[in-house]
């Protein structure tokens, strides 16, 4: 069908050592001029959108589309589309859930140009996908949803949207991914709700002995000094927010400033898709040992 049309010459240039996995096959296919940007904003949902829900569906989720309204200027309104998918719970007593989110949506283009959105944020969606999959066959007592969230890159909106649907319903937490390309520093971020501070060391340990490693923060300005980016308040940064007005504990996922950002230069070629692998592991470790957290733990 249309909307699974891959770019055959991006995937014929690619050495076939790296086609080996999935989650680089998620990556090629997000990033694709077939895939033109991800573009958000029309009453249809992208391509990019069918694709995401297919890859769900594979590993046996529950996966529907929910579209919402959203404006866009001070006269016009487009339409979002995030992707919910659901690990549901097979224990007689399920927990609230722990809800992972990654933005699909990106800049768009025009003509035969497109923005890939490689690192911002094929890499988030790409690694949630692969959690999903990592999943597969493994009982959890709380059910896990997947959000690829819509309409980020122009407010949040798919977060905002999908937050105010579940009211309140409770939430164990929120997980977020939004841009994951490791490069020299060999470091990923995150910053997470204070409620996290008793976990830091056992969130911490899912990177122990592993060539990248990861760094907590819970202080958004601490984090900005660090990463020597004091104008970005990486609490309001992307899809979390919206979990922290609603007082849902969150941890944010991510690697901090890209040069590339929001460029045509933020393609394929420049992440490096061994370390992407081994951040997606890494993730996956830290979902399973939050799973079987208690909600006093975190006080």
């Amino acid at each position: 069908m249309q909307w699974l049309r891959i770019s055959t010459l991006v995937l014929l240039l690619m050495p076939l050592n790296v086609l080996s996995s999935a989650l680089t096959r998620d990556m090629v296919v997000l990033t694709s001029p077939d895939f033109e940007g991800r573009p958000s904003g029309a009453k249809v949902p992208h391509r990019s959108a069918f694709y995401i829900m297919r890859q769900f569906e594979k590993p046996g989720l529950d996966v529907r589309i929910s579209s919402f309204e959203f404006k866009r200027g001070f006269f016009e309104t487009g339409t979002g589309h995030n992707v919910v998918a659901t690990k549901h719970c097979t224990s007689k007593e399920c927990h609230a859930p722990i809800v992972i989110t990654a933005h699909y949506d990106h800049l768009g283009g025009s003509g035969y140009r497109h923005y890939p959105g490689a690192n911002d944020n094929a890499t988030g969606v790409a690694v949630m996908m692969d959690i999903a999959r990592r999943l597969k066959g493994i009982q959890l007592d709380r059910n896990i949803v997947f959000v690829a969230t819509d309409a980020e890159e122009k407010g949040l909106h798919g977060a905002k949207h999908y937050v105010a649907q579940i009211g309140d319903d409770p939430v164990f937490m929120n997980i977020n991914l939004d841009m994951l390309s490791i490069q020299k520093r060999n470091t990923l971020y995150a910053l997470a709700s204070k409620d996290f501070k008793p976990l830091k060391v056992q969130i911490e340990s899912q990177f122990s002995n592993q060539l990248v490693q990861l760094t907590v923060f819970f202080s958004s300005k601490r984090m900005a000094r660090k990463l020597n980016a004091p104008k970005i308040d990486w609490l309001r940064a992307s899809d979390h927010y919206p979990f922290h007005r609603a007082k849902i504990p969150f941890i944010y996922f991510g690697s901090g400033l890209d040069k590339n950002h929001h460029s045509t230069d933020d393609s394929l070629d420049k992440i490096n898709l061994e370390k992407l692998a081994q951040v997606s592991k890494s993730i996956t470790g830290v979902v399973l040992s939050l799973a079987n957290v208690n909600a006093s733990d975190t006080n």
